[in-house]
């Protein structure tokens, strides 16, 4: 019986996906939903660059009226004749096609087309933004748990040593060449490495569930990782943040839409000339009175020219606030591109940091390993005490906690550099 459940939860591991990052990154993109209103604003923004919502086509406007009465008639003329009924039915129809097109306006239509396109463009990079951050949250996510089950399987190491210790501790005490104090401290310290591998396997499920909420499914969708947590040996350059950064090259664009928007005021200053071109029909009949039918059509063309003379001051007003509004934009370019570059500059040092923390670890675990297995053999051979095979224990344990934490820190860094950098995605 107990060999056959070992089977089922063997065949039930086995069959539980194994996610790369690359996996997770593809899964994010499509299902997460900050990514999907990104896209959704995005596409509003495409959707409004267009010439016509920048006021350049014309307008062409068609309407019908068909009007019925019913009137009681008492009408004098000069020439004596005069006209009294009751009852009178009368039908007017009137219909009209009219094309209205502003051939100039200052050329304010062409400063809006420029704003509409770089608001389009900003939606596109608010998009990518959006998407490396949500990247960037999903790799040191997934490599979160990835460093939770390497610190689990030194804890288990830890247990197998413990175990160990235990059974030498026991048959010392059977043939009386150590007391029950030893047993018992080592009794002890196995369940509290058991009690640390419940509470690491508890870390683990919890960052999977926050894996998982990233990618916008169930928390308890089963899947595994990898074993290991790779890194470029170099820090990545920044080449150009103005030209990478997205943050930047938005900020840069919101400079580009102030100027545009102080041309904007500034037609106001000039006339406007709106050409109007149309079509109307007219038709009108009543069975009493001084015109029983009148009918008219035909087409008609002019033009209408608007000329700015005084309007209390406002279009100077609204050009200085334009002009403000400039300063402004390009103030927050350059705060913008000096917090960039303090991001930059404090990730680099957090990943260079890292990097010989790590190199440091990476002995200090070689060293600990190589002391706790010459403790554990002089406990076997009693030429040491308890006390300092538990301390060897404990030093290669927390030697494997600070490696992998420096693993998880160099990943999270050089993210962090990627990121602003513009590298996350293509």
């Amino acid at each position: 019986m107990l060999l056959f459940i070992g089977v089922v939860l063997s065949v039930q591991l086995f069959a539980q996906e194994t996610m790369t990052v690359d996996q997770a990154i593809e899964t994010v993109l499509k299902n997460n939903y900050d990514v999907q209103i990104a896209k959704n604003v995005a596409e509003i923004a495409h959707r409004n660059n267009t010439v016509g919502n920048a006021g350049m086509l014309p307008k062409v406007n068609a309407t019908v009226a068909d009007n019925f009465t019913l009137n009681n008639i008492n009408q004098k003329y000069t020439n004596g004749t005069e006209i009294k009924n009751n009852n009178v039915n009368g039908n007017a129809i009137n219909a009209a096609a009219a094309l209205n097109w502003t051939l100039f306006d200052g050329l304010k239509m062409f400063a809006t087309k420029g704003k509409l396109k770089r608001l389009d463009q900003i939606g596109e990079l608010q998009l990518k933004d959006e998407m490396q951050q949500v990247v960037a949250n999903v790799i040191v996510a997934y490599y979160n748990v990835v460093a939770a089950k390497q610190q689990l399987k030194a804890i288990n190491d830890a247990i197998a040593i413990s175990e160990e210790r235990v059974k030498l501790a026991d048959t010392k005490f059977q043939v009386g060449s150590s007391s029950k104090v030893d047993l018992l401290q080592a009794k002890v310290d196995l369940n509290e490495q058991k009690s640390n591998a419940l509470n690491q396997q508890k870390a683990i499920d919890q960052r999977k569930a926050e894996l998982n909420n990233l990618l916008a499914r169930n928390v308890d969708t089963e899947f595994e990782v990898s074993d290991s947590i790779p890194f470029s040996k170099e820090a990545p350059v920044a080449n150009d943040l103005d030209t990478k950064n997205f943050q930047l090259q938005m900020a840069a664009k919101n400079v580009e839409i102030a100027k545009f928007e102080k041309k904007e005021a500034f037609s106001q200053f000039l006339p406007a000339l709106v050409g109007n071109l149309g079509y109307g029909y007219s038709r009108s009949q009543s069975t009493a009175g001084f015109s029983l039918y009148n009918q008219s059509y035909g087409f008609n063309a002019g033009f209408s020219l608007n000329i700015p003379l005084f309007n209390g001051l406002n279009t100077i007003r609204q050009n200085k606030i334009a002009s403000i509004q400039i300063l402004n934009s390009q103030f927050t370019l350059e705060k913008t591109r000096f917090q960039t570059k303090l991001n930059y500059y404090k990730a680099l040092k957090d990943f260079e940091s890292a990097k010989e923390m790590l190199t440091l670890e990476n002995e200090n675990i070689t060293l600990a390993d190589e002391n706790q297995k010459i403790a554990l053999e002089r406990f076997r051979l009693a030429e040491s005490t308890a006390i300092e095979l538990r301390e060897a224990q404990n030093s290669y344990s927390d030697a494997l906690i600070r490696l992998v934490a420096a693993r998880i820190a160099t990943k999270t860094a050089e993210t962090e550099l990627m990121r602003l950098n513009g590298e996350l995605i293509k």
